[in-house]
């Protein structure tokens, strides 16, 4: 039975309000989600009222209980995300669920965690300014003498060095060394500013233990309503899937480590269940342009995806060869810290694209035809294994297959009865390199009726080259900076139809989703009724020029209604 101590929790982690749309919210309940940490640790957090955020948890258990098919979905953004856009976005999928959901069964929110704006956030008093002045005040002792110093040296140097010949033998070291060591600092100066540290701090002690917290929350709000401390049948749990962005993916993926009880005897079991808590069991995982390593996908001790893979009932990836946020930003960040000995191993998963070329040897330039689009593994009615059809690339002279990243072969996995699935099998990959389509939030210079490349230029290049990223890059930063452009990273929630695959695919899942396709004709689902809907997918896919990699575990538990084992039994690797 519930007790006084849960009537009114001590909540300080984060705060929840309404997403304002009364409308849309009678079908599909809606909540921001704050945390209430700071982006500096001086800095008070963010203000909470314990009784109204305990009220909204109690309402939101109210409805999850009272709904006959109940589901939470969580949305998480990025790295260097302005509150004010996240805040839209969140708008945005709202309203998408409203229209896709039956009544009364899902609740929305969408995660605010601390991630800190590179140029500044203003709804925050937060300018470039005021960033630059900490940053430099920041500076430990030695390292701000040493820029200060290296400064003064090097303008010595040069002044001298311009006006006489009689010391250049002295002046020349003195200048090199100095403009090094101002070089050294400046460069700590820009990681810094760039803020993506300092964001995966945030995302690692309070975007994942907040959004842990809230989860506990919902739980315990739950069982105190039913009155007994006893878990739900799985047919009575409540579904609980994610969309997760950038960083959030990073989130995402921590947060389901830690709710997955290591010390519950089913997850040690050769077929883990699904079940998260008392009351949740998860659902569908959705990464867009996730900035985690590819070596996530692969069968290795490195895996960290592996307990969250083990226990979902659907898994998506959307990817972009263009995406020069993680190809550039994240990548280079990572460098530092990442235990790599080669580059193609620091590569982010929101940069494994479909399969182009035999192997590493094959340099082969060639522009792509429609038949290279659509669903691309499908072959003479089955689907082939995604992990034979991705590669990570960076030009038509260096890229890599999965087996490639790896010395020898990929070792292979056991899925219950079936064997022989590697991790990165598991996935459905949508491949947006070559994305077009119209798109919502464009400039009021830019052309909006006519489909345009969502987060590249379109190319249809079997590789990008050095010239087509110097020119997306220059279009990110314009269209970064408001005046209009490609944004490689964030685009797919502003193509229509990726829109509608993303939202689709976390708030109804696979099989409902290819149900949901305007087909007059089909009436049933029956297996050859469903290939007929999925073939219609990878029509719209091919059409606007996407790329699918569709897992096994889809086509035969969506499309031929043959009930797969849920679950992963891994193999831990040698260490």
């Amino acid at each position: 039975m519930p007790t006084s101590a849960h009537s009114i929790p001590d909540i300080t982690q984060f705060d929840i309000n309404p997403i304002d749309d009364p409308d849309v919210s009678t079908g599909v309940p809606g909540y921001y989600i704050s945390s209430t940490a700071a982006i500096n640790i001086e800095d008070n957090p963010l203000p909470t009222d314990n009784t109204l955020v305990a009220a909204k948890i109690n309402a939101i258990a109210d409805y999850l209980i009272a709904s006959t098919e109940p589901q939470v979905v969580i949305s998480i953004h990025g790295y260097g995300t302005q509150r004010s856009d996240a805040q839209r976005r969140y708008q945005k999928i709202h309203k998408h669920a409203a229209a896709v959901c039956k009544p009364h069964t899902a609740v929305f929110l969408g995660y605010l965690w601390p991630s800190e704006k590179p140029t500044g956030d203003l709804s925050l008093g937060s300018s470039f300014q005021t960033k630059l002045r900490d940053t430099v005040s920041a500076l430990p002792v030695l390292l701000s003498g040493v820029i200060s110093g290296s400064l003064i040296v090097s303008l010595i140097a040069a002044i001298l060095l311009f006006r006489t010949d009689d010391f250049n033998a002295l002046l020349t070291p003195i200048l090199i060394v100095s403009v090094l060591a101002f070089a050294s600092v400046l460069v700590l100066i820009l990681l810094r500013l760039s803020t993506y540290f300092r964001d995966n701090y945030r995302a690692t002690n309070y975007g994942v233990l907040d959004l842990v917290e809230l989860i506990r929350q919902l739980d315990q709000a739950v069982v105190d309503k039913r009155g007994t401390e006893d878990p739900l049948s799985k047919a009575k749990r409540i579904k609980l899937s994610f969309i997760g962005h950038s960083m959030g993916c990073f989130v995402v993926t921590n947060t389901i480590r830690i709710l997955s009880d290591v010390f519950d005897p089913g997850s040690i079991a050769q077929n883990p269940p699904a079940d998260i808590g008392r009351v949740f069991s998860l659902g569908r995982l959705i990464l867009v342009a996730p900035d985690i390593p590819t070596e996530s996908i692969m069968p290795r001790r490195a895996n960290f995806l592996r307990s969250s893979l083990r226990r979902c009932e659907e898994a998506y990836v959307f990817s972009n060869e263009g995406d020069l946020a993680l190809r550039l930003a994240s990548t280079t960040a990572n460098y530092f810290s990442f235990p790599a000995r080669k580059r193609s191993s620091g590569y982010r998963l929101g940069n494994i694209t479909a399969r182009h070329f035999t192997d590493e040897t094959d340099h082969q330039k060639r522009i792509l035809g429609p038949e290279s689009y659509g669903i691309i593994n499908l072959k003479e009615g089955k689907p082939e294994l995604p992990s034979q059809w991705l590669e990570v690339r960076a030009s038509d002279r260096e890229h890599q297959t999965l087996e490639e990243l790896r010395d020898n072969k990929v070792p292979t996995e056991k899925m219950g009865a079936a064997q022989g699935v590697v991790v990165a099998d598991l996935f459905t990959y949508f491949d947006c390199t070559d994305y077009v389509d119209f798109q919502d939030d464009l400039k009021p210079l830019e052309i909006k009726d006519q489909p345009r490349g969502v987060v590249s230029f379109a190319l249809k290049k079997a590789a990008l080259n050095l010239w087509d990223y110097v020119w997306l890059n220059l279009s990110y930063f314009k269209q970064s900076s408001g005046k209009g452009g490609v944004n490689v990273h964030g685009g797919y929630f502003s193509g229509q139809w990726s829109q509608q695959l993303i939202y689709g695919l976390a708030f109804v899942g696979f099989r409902q989703f290819l149900l949901s396709l305007p087909q007059a004709k089909l009436s049933d689902d029956s297996p050859d009724a469903m290939k007929k809907r999925l073939d219609q997918l990878a029509a719209q896919c091919q059409q606007r020029g996407i790329q699918v990699v569709l897992a096994p575990i889809r086509y035969e538990k969506d499309i031929l209604g043959v009930q797969p084992l849920s679950t992963l039994d891994i193999q831990q690797p040698p260490l």
